[in-house]
């Protein structure tokens, strides 16, 4: 596992730590809370189980990399089922994704996030790309790789924490006059984005805007 430099990438917000791992069956449970170790439990299958012990351990070397004792740190869900990390009585933002082969964890002391990652050879359909955009945002959508607006669009909901309750043509993908991109909801609320490739994989980072 290894925390990435982003240091090169456009738009990266610098309050953000990021990291992957190889997904991996087989590793010790100890570092698991009652909690974690419940929802564990509940994972019947053994790849679902790996990707979640490779993710718990991610975050914890993230932590220390941080200079975080992780012993110190609670991994806990909203009611939504947002992660989230409390810390001295401090709160962390977390957000988790994987790939069929890694995974990666983002976190923030400062900002909201949300973290979409899916590889780059993921075939998006045309038809699956027009249910999830709208027409007013079909000219920006055009110069953008399907996978790239999946992954932003799958960002954006982790970011609201709303999973299958939002409609994903209604995150309207913007960009500004240096090309940034945001994503607009309920007309007149913005979540930044940062796109980028990293490993052979589409990331879309959903990070806190000033205009929410």
């Amino acid at each position: 596992m290894k925390e990435l430099d982003t240091s090169q990438i456009r738009n990266y917000p610098q309050d953000v730590i990021f990291g992957e791992a190889d997904i991996k069956e087989h590793l010790s449970l100890d570092i698991l809370s009652k909690e974690e170790l419940k929802e564990y439990d509940t994972f019947k299958n053994t790849k679902r189980r790996a990707e979640f012990i490779s993710a718990r351990k991610l975050f914890r070397f993230l932590l220390c990399q941080m200079d975080i004792n992780p012993e110190q740190v609670l991994l806990q869900k909203d009611k939504e089922g947002k992660p989230y990390a409390m810390w001295n009585e401090k709160h962390i933002f977390v957000s988790f994704s994987h790939s069929p082969e890694k995974v990666y964890c983002a976190i923030s002391k400062k900002l909201d996030i949300g973290l979409d990652v899916e590889p780059l050879s993921r075939d998006i359909s045309q038809s699956v790309l027009k249910r999830i955009t709208s027409d007013a945002e079909r000219s920006v959508v055009s110069t953008l790789k399907p996978v790239q607006v999946w992954t932003i669009k799958e960002a954006v909901v982790k970011f609201l924490g709303t999973g299958l309750r939002t409609n994903l043509n209604e995150l309207k993908i913007v960009k500004n006059q240096s090309s940034q991109i945001s994503v607009k909801f309920y007309n007149d609320k913005y979540i930044e984005i940062c796109s980028f490739r990293q490993s052979d994989h589409q990331i879309a980072l959903a990070y806190q805007s000033k205009h929410i």
